[in-house]
C-alpha cells in the first residue's frame, strides 16, 4: 500500500534540515513547487528570477536512500515562478494573495535516483477520494488527511477531515489518492481560520490548496507526460484492434516512432513491436489519445467497423481521456477568453441525471469533467461536445471572439471523435432553437403579467422556473400570504448533536462517533470517538454529557441524530435511556430531545429518486405502506408509481418494518413514521392526522410531544406516541465528516 508514493517521494532541504517536499516524475526529474526551491536556496519565497546554473538544491529521497543527499538543479525550460495572473510574466504575487498562478519547478539530478526510486504515476483527481500528504521529511506519522471540495483553477481547495495540522513543510509535495495509488496535485498552500474569527476553543477550519494535474500539465507545457497506473482493462482489446489497422511490421514501426516523438520518449526503431506501441501509449498521460491521433495520421483512410473498434478498446483503457495534451491546451486556451457560461449550470444541464457533479468554478475544469462521459441513448453527441457546442453558442449570442474558433474546434473533434458533424451543427442549431422558444415564453409572460392575465410556460409546467433543457420545472408550496410555511427554515439553524452509530453483529453493543455543533457560524467538532463496543446505556450518557458540555440550547432544544447503516434502521434509538445521566432521574431522549434517524449514507442508485423527491419535498403528499406492501416488490412498485411522495407512514406487521425501511430509503423517501408496535386502520388513521397541514420541518417537533404525552399519560399504555419513531433523512445541515461525498453534502 502507498509504495509508488513511498518510491517517488522527495524531500527538499536547506542547511540539513527539511523545508518541502518534491516528487520523481521521471529517472532525473523532481517536481516541485518554485517556492519551495526559493526557500532552500535562501531567497525571497516569491522570487521570480530562475536560479543560475551555479546554484543547486540538495535533496533526498527519504524513503529509498535517508542517509544519501543530492545535488539539484533548477531546469529553466521548465521553471515557472509564483505570478498574480495567469498571464506569463505578470507581476509578483501580493502578501497573503490566495490564489496565484504558477509556482511549479522541475529540479534536474546529475544522474538517475538511486536504486528503487521510481517516478510516481499521476491521474486527474477524483472528487470524493480522500487524499493524503506527507510532511517534507516524508516520515508517515505527520500525515495530513483531506477530501477534494471544489475545483478553481489553477488550484483544487480541499477540506482537512483528519491527520496532523496543516504548517510548513507540506508545500511542493505529492498530494496521494490512496484508491487509485496516484497522484493527483501539487500541494501548494493552506488558509486557517484567524483565532480572532472562531468561536473560543473551536478547533481551527483548515482549508489545503493544492495544483492540480492539469494545471501542472498547462504551466509547464515542455514537461514529459507522466507516467499513469498500470492500465487494468482494455488493453487486450487494444492490441487485437490494432491488428486489424496497423498491417506489417513497417506500419508499427513508423506509429512507434511518431508516438515516442510526441510523447518525448526515446524510439525502439526495429525493435518495435506492437506490444511496445501499446505499452508506450498506456503508460502516461493521454498517451491513448495521442495513439490514436499517430494512426490515424499514418493511416488516414482507416474508417469503419475497424476504427470504431479501436476507439472503444481506446475508451476502454483510458475512459476518461478523448483529447491529446495538444487538443485539450488548445481548447483551454479558448475557454480562458469566455465569460458567459457557468460552468456549474453547464454541468447540470448536459448531465441532469449524474449521481455527483462536483464544484467546480472554471470552465477548463467542467469540461475536464465531460470529457470522462460518454454519449448514452440515442443522444450521438458526447458530453464533451455538448458543453463546447454550449459555450460556443453563448459566446456567439454576446457576439464575441472565441464563438467562430469554437464552432471550428468542436467540428474538428467531431472528426477525432467520431461523431457526424452535421449532428454537431444540427445540435448547436437545437440549442440556439430552444433558447429562442424560451425567450419568446418570457416575453410572452412578461406581458401576460403587465396585463393582469397568467400564461402557463411550455410543456405545462408550472411558474417555479425552468430547469435544463426540457423545461421542467420545481414549485415551492406557500403559505396564503405568500411566505414560506411556518418552520421551512427554522430546522437547520437547530443546535444538534449528531451520533454515527456501528452496531455489532448482535446488536447489542455499538462503537460510535459523535458530532456537536451549536448553530449559526459554529464550526462542526468531533467531540467523541468511541472504537470500544458499549451498550446503549452508555451511548445515552455521552450524548447528555456532549449536550451539558458542547451545545447551546437557547432558544429551544437541541437535535439529537442517529446515522445508521440501512440494515440497523430499525434499532430503538428513540427510546433509549440512561439511569445515570441525570441528577434528577433517568435520561430519554424521545421525549427531551427531538430524535430522528438518518441514513449514513445514500447508495449511488438511490440518489437520483432522493434528489427528484427533494425538488418537491415543500408540496410532497403522503403515502401509507400497510400489510398489502409487505412484498418488496409491491412496495417498490407503490413508490415508484408516486415519485412526488415525500412522507411515508408504515403501517404493516413489525416483522416488515426493516424490508419496507430499505425500500423507502431505496426510493430515495426523506421521511418515514412508524408505530413499533400497533398497526392497523386506526394507527395509520392516527399518524397521517400527525404528517398533514403542517410543513415537514416541523415534524421532529410533533413527535417529540407525541412521546412526551406519551409519558405523561400513565394510565394509558396503549397511546402512540410511546412507540413511534421518525427516519428523517430531508435535506437538512450535515457535517462533512460524516459525509465526504460532494453530492450529500448539504448546509443549512
Amino acid at each position: 500500500m502507498d509504495q509508488p508514493l513511498y518510491r517517488s517521494f522527495v524531500s527538499v532541504r536547506d542547511a540539513g534540515r527539511a523545508v518541502g517536499a518534491g516528487v520523481l516524475i521521471a529517472d532525473d526529474a523532481i517536481l516541485t513547487c518554485a517556492h519551495v526551491v526559493n526557500s532552500a536556496l535562501g531567497r525571497a519565497r516569491y522570487d521570480q528570477t530562475p536560479p543560475g546554473p551555479a546554484r543547486t538544491v540538495r535533496v533526498r529521497l527519504p524513503h529509498v536512500a535517508p542517509d544519501r543527499d543530492l545535488a539539484a538543479r533548477v531546469d529553466p525550460a521548465l521553471w515557472s515562478p509564483p505570478r498574480a495572473t495567469a498571464a506569463e510574466g505578470s507581476g509578483p504575487v501580493p502578501p497573503g494573495a490566495l490564489p496565484y498562478h504558477g509556482d511549479l519547478a522541475v529540479l534536474r539530478l546529475p544522474a538517475p535516483a538511486p536504486p528503487g526510486a521510481e517516478p510516481a504515476p499521476f491521474l486527474q483527481h477524483a472528487y470524493g477520494n480522500e487524499v493524503i500528504a506527507l510532511w517534507a521529511s516524508g516520515h508517515p506519522l505527520p500525515t495530513v488527511r483531506a477530501v477534494p471540495r471544489v475545483s478553481a483553477p489553477p488550484w483544487i481547495a480541499l477540506d482537512v477531515v483528519g491527520g496532523t495540522e496543516v504548517r510548513e513543510g507540506f508545500s511542493g509535495g505529492p498530494l496521494w489518492d490512496r484508491e487509485r495509488q496516484a497522484v493527483v496535485g501539487i500541494v501548494v498552500a493552506d488558509l486557517q481560520t484567524a483565532a480572532g474569527a472562531r468561536p473560543a476553543g473551536a478547533a481551527p477550519a483548515t482549508t489545503m490548496y493544492a495544483i492540480s494535474v492539469p494545471a501542472v500539465e498547462a504551466g509547464l507545457p515542455g514537461l514529459p507526460p507522466p507516467v499513469v497506473p498500470a492500465a487494468r482493462r482494455g488493453v487486450q482489446q487494444l492490441l487485437a484492434a490494432l491488428e486489424a489497422v496497423l498491417t506489417g511490421p513497417e506500419a508499427v514501426r513508423a506509429c512507434e516512432e511518431l508516438l515516442a516523438s510526441r510523447l518525448r520518449r526515446r524510439p525502439l526503431g526495429p525493435g518495435a513491436d506492437l506490444d511496445r506501441l501499446v505499452g508506450l501509449a498506456v503508460g502516461v498521460r493521454r498517451g491513448v489519445p495521442e495513439l490514436l491521433q499517430a494512426v490515424r495520421e499514418y493511416a488516414p483512410a482507416a474508417g469503419g467497423p475497424q476504427w470504431e473498434r479501436l476507439r472503444r478498446a481506446a475508451r476502454a483503457v483510458s475512459p476518461g481521456e478523448c483529447l491529446t495534451l495538444g487538443q485539450r491546451r488548445g481548447l483551454a486556451g479558448l475557454l480562458a477568453h469566455c465569460g458567459r457560461t457557468d460552468p456549474q449550470e453547464l454541468l447540470t444541464v448536459i448531465l441532469p441525471h449524474a449521481i455527483e457533479l462536483p464544484a467546480v468554478t472554471g470552465l477548463a475544469d467542467a469540461v475536464d469533467i465531460l470529457e470522462g462521459f460518454e454519449a448514452h441513448g440515442s443522444q450521438p453527441m458526447p458530453p464533451l461536445l455538448q458543453g463546447v457546442v454550449r459555450i460556443g453558442v453563448d459566446e456567439a449570442e454576446a457576439d464575441t471572439d472565441p464563438a467562430e474558433d469554437l464552432a471550428a474546434w468542436a467540428e474538428r473533434a467531431a472528426g477525432w471523435l467520431g461523431v457526424d458533424v452535421a449532428a454537431v451543427r444540427q445540435y448547436a442549431a437545437d440549442v440556439r432553437g430552444y433558447r429562442a422558444e424560451r425567450a419568446r415564453a418570457a416575453a410572452a409572460e412578461r406581458r401576460a403579467a403587465a396585463g393582469g392575465h397568467h400564461t402557463a410556460h411550455p410543456g405545462g409546467a408550472h411558474a417555479g422556473g425552468w430547469a435544463g433543457v426540457r423545461g421542467a420545472a420545481v414549485t415551492v408550496a406557500a403559505s396564503p400570504d405568500g411566505a414560506r410555511p411556518p418552520g421551512g427554515a427554522g430546522l437547520s439553524r437547530v443546535p444538534r448533536v449528531q451520533v454515527e452509530l456501528l452496531p455489532t453483529a448482535t446488536g447489542q453493543h455499538y462503537t460510535y462517533q459523535v458530532w456537536a455543533w451549536s448553530g449559526g457560524e459554529a464550526p462542526h467538532q468531533l467531540v467523541l470517538a468511541q472504537d470500544a463496543e458499549v451498550t446503549s446505556e452508555q451511548v445515552v450518557d455521552d450524548i447528555h454529557r456532549v449536550l451539558v458540555n458542547e451545545i447551546r440550547e437557547d432558544p429551544e432544544p437541541a437535535l439529537v441524530e442517529f446515522f445508521l447503516p440501512a440494515a440497523w434502521l430499525g434499532l430503538p434509538v428513540d427510546r433509549w435511556e440512561s439511569f445515570d445521566s441525570d441528577e434528577d432521574g433517568p435520561f430519554e431522549l424521545g421525549f427531551t430531545r427531538r430524535v430522528v434517524i438518518r441514513t449514513a449514507r445514500r447508495s449511488r442508485e438511490s440518489y437520483a429518486g432522493w434528489k427528484r423527491r427533494t425538488a418537491a419535498l415543500d408540496g410532497a403528499r403522503s403515502l401509507v405502506l400497510d400489510h398489502g406492501c409487505t412484498d418488496r416488490k409491491v412496495a417498490r412498485a407503490r413508490l415508484e408509481m408516486q415519485p412526488e411522495v415525500g412522507t411515508v407512514i408504515v403501517c404493516c406487521e413489525p416483522r416488515h418494518h426493516g424490508v419496507l425501511l430499505r425500500q423507502c430509503v431505496q426510493a430515495g423517501v426523506h421521511t418515514v413514521l412508524w408505530h413499533r408496535e400497533d398497526h392497523g386502520e386506526g394507527i395509520a388513521a392516527g399518524l397521517l392526522e400527525l404528517v398533514e397541514g403542517g410543513h415537514h420541518t416541523q415534524l421532529p417537533e410533533t413527535v417529540r410531544l407525541e412521546r412526551a404525552k406519551a409519558v405523561a399519560e400513565v394510565s394509558c399504555t396503549s397511546h402512540r406516541g410511546r412507540q413511534l419513531s421518525l427516519m428523517y433523512d430531508a435535506p437538512d445541515h450535515r457535517p462533512p465528516q460524516l459525509a465526504p461525498d460532494a453530492w450529500v453534502l448539504t448546509q443549512p
